[in-house]
């Protein structure tokens, strides 16, 4: 996997950890009912996965359809150039304006892949325009490690996160 050792955990842990991921914002007593555990070992679990970072952080899942921000997916293709040492051990830890500066983009997810491309990025800008900007930027500055790039724009957003965000059956359709 990384260089993060894997835990193993118990049955009753994994249900805890897929109430989490459902709404993290039950309380722990509502919690340990639907796991069958106490609130105190529901509670014990979460600080001790909070601590060795197995749980990063809690965040709210934004309905897509509900913002003025389009979402858009990043596929680049590397070069066979090595990546040089400082960018190496600092390219895990930027956000989106470390990465490019100056962008106009919340960037979302980063992913190292297998497959026809190497690096996958989930973005949200306000329109079509900033995307672009930032995959340009992306070629002027990192132009020695980038083969090609193909920007994707969502066009409708069914699930996110596990929550259904579509209500009707148009995309469906689309189909």
């Amino acid at each position: 996997m990384d260089e993060d050792n894997v835990t193993q955990i118990s049955k009753s842990e994994e249900k805890i950890l897929n109430e989490l991921q459902k709404n993290c914002r039950l309380n722990l007593d509502d919690i340990g009912k639907k796991c069958g555990c106490s609130r105190y070992k529901v509670g014990r679990f979460i600080k001790k996965l909070e601590e060795n970072n197995t749980i990063l952080g809690y965040t709210a899942i934004i309905n897509p359809n509900k913002t003025n921000f389009k979402h858009y997916i990043l596929l680049i293709k590397r070069t066979t150039q090595p990546l040089e040492d400082d960018l190496l051990k600092k390219l895990p830890l930027m956000s989106g304006n470390d990465l490019v500066p100056g962008i106009k983009i919340n960037l979302e997810d980063t992913l190292y892949v297998h497959g026809n491309f190497d690096w996958v990025m989930t973005f949200t800008a306000l329109d079509i325009s900033y995307a672009k900007d930032f995959c340009n930027k992306i070629l002027k500055y990192y132009r020695n490690y980038v083969e090609s790039i193909e920007l994707l724009e969502t066009i409708g957003p069914i699930r996110k996160n596990g929550f259904r965000i579509s209500k009707s059956d148009k995309i469906i359709k689309i189909l």
